[in-house]
C-alpha cells in the first residue's frame, strides 16, 4: 500500500491505508453498516473514526473528505468503550438483520394438534 490511499475492497468489504501518523504500519477496516463504511461525494470519507489502538502510535483519527482529522489518542479506558461500543452495534446490526424463524400457519398448527 502506499501512503495517503485509501484501498477499498468490495469484495472483501474491508478499506485499507497506511496509517497516517507515519509508523508506516497498515490499517484495515471491516466495513459494514454496523461498523466502517465508505462515503464518496466526490471525496472520500471513512466512519466512524479509526482508533489504532493496536498500533504502536496509538493513532485516532477521522478520514474525511480525503484529509485526516486527527483526535485525541484514546487512553485504555476509552478504547476498551470504544471495543465495547463496536461490539454491541454489530450484535445490534446482526440481530436486526437475522431472518426470524418460520412459525408455522394456523392451519398447520391445528393439522398437528388434530394428527
Amino acid at each position: 500500500m502506499e501512503p495517503g490511499v485509501l484501498y477499498v475492497s468490495t469484495d472483501y468489504s474491508t478499506a485499507g491505508h497506511i496509517c497516517p501518523s507515519g509508523c508506516g504500519r497498515e490499517v484495515v477496516t471491516k466495513l459494514s453498516p454496523a461498523r466502517w463504511r465508505v462515503i464518496f461525494d466526490g471525496e472520500v470519507s471513512l466512519k466512524p473514526s479509526v482508533g489504532a489502538t493496536g498500533l504502536p502510535c496509538n493513532s485516532h483519527y477521522f478520514i474525511t473528505r480525503g484529509e485526516v482529522d486527527w483526535q485525541d489518542p484514546l487512553d485504555a479506558a476509552n478504547a476498551v468503550k470504544a471495543q465495547a461500543t463496536d461490539r454491541r452495534a454489530l450484535t445490534n446490526y446482526r440481530a436486526q438483520t437475522t431472518p426470524l424463524p418460520m412459525r408455522p400457519n394456523w392451519w398447520t398448527r391445528l393439522w398437528r394438534r388434530v394428527g
